[in-house]
């Protein structure tokens, strides 16, 4: 699908919508535990449907109702077929540890973009636990062997946290205590607050202790009601977009959520943006914002994003400690750098990041590129704001991934597109 925007977003109140990263979460919590859950608002995308799927696959009943999600589970079972995890890199390594609560032989699988991003951390854990393994690729399939067994465990902390997720899901449930450290410090560290505190609320405990955390062993996670809360990792397209010209008001956005993308807020303030919030509602306010230095080591789904507002600002930006970027749906520096640059920004890439010196508007009549990453077709979507005539993106179908509904609310909000 190709998008060809006549004239960008403008104007309206949008109701954000909710957050991929919990309803992920809340959907394993609830499949972990005895009895039947309810995930109230969840997000439905591709992403999260991949986790669905490979939880039905483990034996647990899902259905979608109404209300919500309903989640019943007996625990987890021998898988009926391979777990294909599509494009989504969370539900993969969320699930490789919970699958192996059932001791049975496993296999996992992807689309050919998540066969490239790394999965060594389990790995190491693997050759720890005594697991067997085979890998039919450079990471993915791979087939899986052995039971997860408690005990003390070393991974690095800088690669994902989705590893360290992972495992916290697994290993309260076996029959005795483990730690897990970690051997570097642990970048995206709110992720794995936001593990806890889901896992908290479905009656598990998790002890952060100096260099990792300790998992007590014999422990339950019990049946609830959950509501998913609005996603700032969606929301910060529309806060830069607010900044650049737009006036939109976004309701259904709680703060303190552990969601690590809610840093748009402060980072977007220390550049010299208003914005307010008051009772889940958020209001940009139009404005000069300035070149500073960001760190994106605990928020890089925002990158994409801030590489836009950061070409838009005046002065210099040295975006740093973004080198994840490399290894998302895209490698999301290259990708970000190219595309705006044909539209005449001026960006430099570094080994971890970004120099970008800020430029007024951008040109129009470009074609640009999605890579097949839904967080390069929405930041590319907000650029159009600063041009004086439409753009065209193609492979936009990319957004499904994670926001469905993306072009829909930027209808919604005076934007004029077409498809192709």
């Amino acid at each position: 699908m190709n998008v060809i925007i006549h004239k960008p977003l403008s104007e309206g109140t949008l109701e954000v919508v909710p957050s991929k990263s919990i309803t992920h979460r809340a959907l394993i919590a609830a499949a972990l535990a005895e009895g039947r859950s309810l995930i109230k608002r969840p997000l439905e995308s591709e992403d999260t449907e991949a986790t669905i799927n490979m939880l039905r696959a483990l034996g647990v009943k899902i259905e979608k109702t109404p209300e919500g999600i309903v989640v019943e589970s007996n625990g987890i079972q021998k898988p009926t077929e391979i777990l294909f995890a599509n494009e989504s890199g969370s539900s993969l390594r969320f699930l490789v540890p919970v699958a192996l609560l059932s001791e049975a032989e496993v296999t996992f699988d992807g689309k050919s973009g998540l066969r490239k991003r790394p999965i060594s951390e389990y790995l190491k854990v693997f050759d720890q636990m005594g697991i067997e393994y085979t890998q039919f690729g450079e990471n993915l399939p791979i087939k899986i062997k052995g039971k997860m067994v408690p005990g003390e465990y070393t991974i690095s902390g800088n690669i994902s946290s989705q590893f360290v997720t992972g495992l916290l899901y697994a290993l309260p449930l076996l029959k005795s205590d483990s730690k897990l450290i970690l051997s570097t410090p642990l970048e995206s560290k709110d992720y794995v607050d936001m593990t806890i505190s889901i896992q908290s609320q479905f009656g598990v405990k998790i002890e952060e202790i100096e260099n990792g955390y300790f998992i007590k062993g014999n422990q339950k996670y019990c049946e609830k009601t959950f509501e998913v809360s609005g996603d700032f990792s969606q929301a910060a397209f529309h806060i830069v977009a607010g900044i650049l010209g737009a006036n939109i008001t976004l309701s259904k956005i709680e703060q303190n959520t552990q969601q690590a993308d809610e840093k748009i807020l402060n980072i977007a303030k220390m550049m010299g943006a208003d914005i307010f919030y008051e009772n889940g509602t958020i209001k940009p306010i139009t404005g000069i914002t300035y070149g500073r230095v960001i760190d994106l080591s605990q928020c890089p789904d925002i990158g994409p994003i801030m590489a836009v507002l950061c070409a838009l600002s005046e002065g210099t930006s040295h975006i740093i400690n973004a080198s994840r970027l490399r290894i998302k749906e895209s490698d999301r520096i290259t990708a970000i750098t190219t595309e705006l640059n044909k539209l005449g920004a001026k960006i430099s890439e570094t080994k971890d990041g970004m120099i970008i010196e800020g430029v007024k508007n951008f040109k129009s009549n470009m074609n640009l590129y999605s890579w097949n990453d839904h967080r390069i077709v929405m930041a590319l979507s907000i650029a159009a704001i600063k041009t004086d005539g439409p753009i065209r993106i193609t492979g936009a179908e990319a957004i499904n991934k994670s926001y469905p509904t993306f072009f829909e609310d930027y209808v919604k909000l005076k934007g004029v597109i077409s498809y192709e």
